[in-house]
Formats: C-alpha cells, sequence, structure tokens
C-alpha cells in the first residue's frame, strides 16, 4: 500500500471467480498454456476476494456503534494471522478510515507489513502520518486504492506499481469498501507483490512452451514466462481497442501480434504472442 501518489498504477475493478475467456485464434498449445494461466490467476483471486471480504465484515462489525473510535478497531490479529499463512503470501493487511468516521482522528489507518521471504519475523505495523498538519502527512484519500472503491462500491485491484512505503518492490494493492448502514467508513486491503504471484504462476510459466505475458488494464507486465518481459514496464504494440471492454480507444492496426484470454472478471490478463 503506497500513501503517496506513486507512477506506473494500472487500475481495475472486481476480482471475480470465473474462468477466463479468450478472442483470437492460435495454436492449441499456447491457447491451452495461457487459459491455464488465466484459471490460476483466477483461483488466486478468488482466494483475495474471500480473505478481503472477511476482514471487511470484521471491521464493519467494529465500527457499527454509534460513535466508533479507535479503540473500537481490533483487527491486529487477524491481519498478523494473514501475513502468516503460506498459501497466497501477503505483503501487507489492514484498515484505512474514511475522513471523519472516528470520532477521535479525522485520519486514521491500521496496516501490517511483513517481508514474504521471511514470514511473521518480520511482521510489523506501518507507522504513518495520519496528523494532516505535519510536513509528512499523505492524504490517502485520494488514491485510486481508496478513492475508486468509495465512488463505485466495488473491489480495486491497483498496480503494479512500486511501493516506496511499505515493501519497495512491485506490488498489487486489492481494497474493498466498508459500509456501514449504507454509510462508507473506509476500505480494507493486503498487498501481494507481482514477484509473489509470479512464485504462485511459476509451475505454468516455467512448462509454457510459448510467450505468455500476465498484465493489468493498460498492459503493464505482472508476470511472464519469458525474461524479455520485465514486471512494470508496458508491453508495447497492443491494440486501441480496450480488450475488456470491446471499446475503442483510437485508431485500429496496432497489436496483430497477441492473442488476449481474460483473466475472468479481474482487471488482468494473459497475452501469447501469436
Amino acid at each position: 500500500m503506497s500513501t503517496g501518489t506513486g507512477t506506473g498504477t494500472g487500475t481495475g475493478t472486481g476480482t471475480g471467480t470465473g474462468t477466463g475467456t479468450g478472442t483470437g485464434t492460435g495454436t492449441g498449445t499456447d491457447e491451452h498454456e495461457a487459459r491455464a494461466l488465466a484459471a490460476r490467476v483466477v483461483q488466486v483471486g478468488a482466494w483475495v476476494e474471500t480473505t478481503v471480504g472477511a476482514l471487511a465484515e470484521e471491521v464493519a462489525r467494529q465500527l457499527s456503534g454509534p460513535a466508533p473510535r479507535r479503540s473500537d478497531l481490533a483487527i491486529e490479529g487477524r491481519c498478523r494471522a494473514l501475513l502468516e499463512q503460506r498459501e497466497v503470501p501477503l505483503a501487507g493487511a489492514g484498515f484505512v478510515a474514511e475522513t471523519g468516521v472516528l470520532h477521535d482522528a479525522p485520519y486514521w489507518l491500521e496496516w501490517w507489513t511483513a517481508n514474504p521471504g521471511i514470514g511473521i519475523e518480520s511482521c510489523r505495523r506501518l507507522a504513518a502520518d495520519t496528523d494532516p498538519s505535519s510536513v509528512s502527512f499523505r492524504d490517502y484519500s485520494e488514491l485510486p486504492w481508496f478513492v475508486t472503491p468509495r465512488e463505485t462500491g466495488k473491489i480495486q485491484v491497483t498496480g503494479p506499481y512500486v511501493d516506496y512505503v511499505c515493501t519497495d518492490q512491485h506490488t498489487l494493492t486489492v481494497t474493498q469498501p466498508v459500509v456501514v448502514r449504507s454509510t462508507f467508513v473506509g476500505v480494507v486491503g493486503v498487498d501481494l507483490l507481482a514477484a509473489t504471484v509470479e512464485q504462485l504462476l511459476g509451475p505454468d510459466l516455467d512448462a509454457a512452451a510459448g510467450v505468455h505475458v500476465l498484465v493489468n488494464r493498460v498492459g503493464r507486465v505482472v508476470a511472464a514466462s519469458d525474461p524479455e518481459y520485465v514486471v512494470g514496464d508496458l508491453v508495447r504494440g497492443l491494440p486501441e481497442t480496450d480488450w475488456f471492454t470491446g471499446r475503442r480507444r483510437g485508431r485500429e492496426g496496432a497489436g496483430a501480434g497477441w492473442r488476449f484470454v481474460a483473466c475472468g472478471q479481474l482487471p488482468l490478463a494473459v497475452l501469447s504472442r501469436r
């Protein structure tokens, strides 16, 4: 989770649990490999969606009183447990409050981080400055991972971006709105390193005969079977049509060298070189 403005972030809503769908034609082997990768991404996405949803429900219960305060939050145990589990190793987890929701703090966040390569021994609470009068204060309420869930009421996937606050690595942040009696009170979320995604997809990527690249909605690389495609880089020469919506963004003609397989309803897709 970044509390700065950051650069090179791709955003989208929804995690989805369906199977990937594709367009275009190609060799049976390549198409099978791409669909297998997309299915694995959807599987991870479903786990993350369930995990974040459970955390949102817990925070909503804790803040359901008439005048919620910081002391009502008791999520450290759950967040530490999320950082300790190894099914999908996480780099961060926590809650970020909407401004003015807590009666004893205009801004507040509780976020724990850990290095997935080390484990729970590296867990620490993020020491974020929540005093608006402070020189080091950063208004998180203006950042995409906060704004989009607030405005859409849906899960948001932001990244990959380099998180200079928590991980110093390319990170995907998944956030979900927390709502109490129809009122938005903040977001819960988790951080997932792009390196972890690559690790989870490792067997499929290593065994692939073709070139497959997992990208976000704007074509930024999350993982790839070919070292030519580096995490965080933009894949060049993609079509001007937005493959996720079918809408044209501009002139046609680019991108003839790629096939597309969506990862369910996630703002992610597997591109395969023709």
